[in-house]
């Protein structure tokens, strides 16, 4: 009964030490986090500069008045960004460069961490916008983008290896409690991913892979649609749509132990590629696969000094 009360009276101290106890490798979390992000948000939006107008503006595929009927009424768009500064005068086309560039100096200036915190406010308020003008084309990546975003916004991402540190002479926090809290996000998110596929039967028998990779639009250019292996071996996709139940389901086990993760980590990043091979979601796979890196990689600088922590 007193080891018991003991115990219990550790707990809270247990807790605390497991959120705020520095680790040696956690070290350039913050700088990597902040880099990859900033540099990521970057290639995607230039990705996107050629068919821009017809994704993003009245010149589109769809009227700007049909896309943001369909989205949320508490968001902005670029409909009412047109219209706020057509009142102005201001042609449509100037209002698009305009963004294109803001958005591009607001990612710079986050991955060489200036302003950062401010940065990443712009990026995600400029995301929002495109994600409500176009959410007849948005996916699974674009709601990781807002989550991405959002950390860069709550984590002191400027405290190391950043201009503000060198100019604002801002100070260092310990960055093991807000990568646990990135680790936790992520646990969470591809456990639950795992326990929906199990409860369903399609991705036992490897339906779902056979669906998954013959979705329009989503067809391989690596792979050549050719699937004549997977017709005369059907244990294949069935393989593979266990192993990626495995790999959610036991994703918070495996990677919070230390003696699995180096390993584990691999499978998750092998997982994705697999993605990116298969269906082309080359944004999709590379945003989990930095995100997984920045959560679980090994980050330990090769100088053993340890920094001063607020």
């Amino acid at each position: 009964m007193l080891n018991l009360l003991r115990k219990t009276r550790s707990l809270p101290v247990q807790f605390y030490q497991f959120f705020n106890e520095y680790r040696q490798d956690d070290k350039l979390f913050f700088a990597f986090f902040r880099i990859s992000m900033g540099l990521f948000f970057l290639v995607h939006l230039l990705s996107t500069l050629t068919d821009f107008n017809l994704l993003f503006t009245n010149q589109g595929l769809i009227p700007l008045e049909i896309i943001e009927f369909l989205g949320s009424d508490h968001m902005p768009s670029f409909n009412f960004i047109m219209k706020l500064f057509g009142t102005m005068n201001v042609q449509e086309s100037t209002v698009v460069m305009s963004y294109i560039i803001l958005y591009i100096v607001a990612c710079v200036s986050l991955t060489v961490g200036f302003m950062s915190r401010v940065s990443a406010v712009i990026i995600l308020v400029l995301h929002l916008i495109v994600f409500q003008s176009s959410s007849t084309f948005m996916y699974g990546i674009d709601f990781f983008k807002s989550i991405a975003m959002f950390y860069c916004i709550l984590f002191p991402l400027g405290s190391f290896y950043s201009v503000d540190s060198k100019i604002f002479k801002t100070k260092e926090f310990n960055p093991t409690p807000f990568r646990n809290l990135l680790r936790i996000h992520l646990c969470i998110v591809y456990f639950t991913s795992g326990l929906d596929k199990a409860f369903g039967i399609n991705w036992w028998n490897g339906e779902s892979i056979w669906k998954a990779l013959h979705l329009p639009g989503f067809q391989s250019y690596i792979l050549d649609n050719n699937y004549d292996l997977f017709v005369h071996f059907p244990i294949i996709p069935t393989i593979i749509g266990i192993s990626t139940i495995a790999v959610e389901l036991f994703y918070p086990y495996f990677m919070w132990k230390a003696s699995t993760r180096k390993y584990f980590i691999w499978m998750v990043v092998s997982l994705h590629v697999g993605i990116i091979i298969a269906m082309n979601l080359y944004f999709f796979g590379a945003l989990m696969i930095l995100l997984n890196l920045s959560a679980f990689l090994n980050l330990e600088e090769s100088t053993k000094k340890v920094p001063v922590i607020a």
